[in-house]
């Protein structure tokens, strides 16, 4: 089956907690379990600080995921972050198209480095 690679980040209200967090996670994993999606990698990325304010914050609890899906499942997937309060912005990068879902090598991907990763590994280092 063919699907598409797709990578979100999720910037969470720094105040929302273990709890908030959670509620965040379990709306992704609810769409792409709705829609037949399959999760690579998931990865927190702790509390950094924002270029700008959003929401009168000026840091957020960062949250990446690396995941294969249709159109259907992004459509699902920022449905449910547009409706969750404690999301203060979040963006869905359309990687890879034309992925075979059957013959793609997870453990491979799970591993690999994204370029968004990069950069915000470097900022964390400097």
């Amino acid at each position: 089956m063919l699907t598409r690679k797709y990578e979100v980040v999720v910037l969470v209200h720094p105040d929302a907690g273990e709890e908030g967090n959670e509620k965040v996670l379990a709306r992704i994993r609810e769409a792409l379990a709705k829609t037949g999606g399959t999760e690579i990698r998931l990865e927190d990325w702790g509390v950094r600080r924002l270029a700008y304010e959003l929401g009168g914050q000026r840091k957020a609890q960062y949250h990446y995921m690396l995941y294969l899906g249709t159109n259907t499942t992004v459509a699902e997937m920022e449905r449910l972050l547009g409706i969750t309060e404690t999301i203060l912005k979040y963006q869905t990068i359309l990687l890879e198209d034309r992925v075979e879902s059957d013959t793609f090598d997870f453990e491979t991907a799970s591993g690999e480095v994204t370029s968004l990763g990069r950069s915000v590994q470097k900022e964390a280092i400097a």
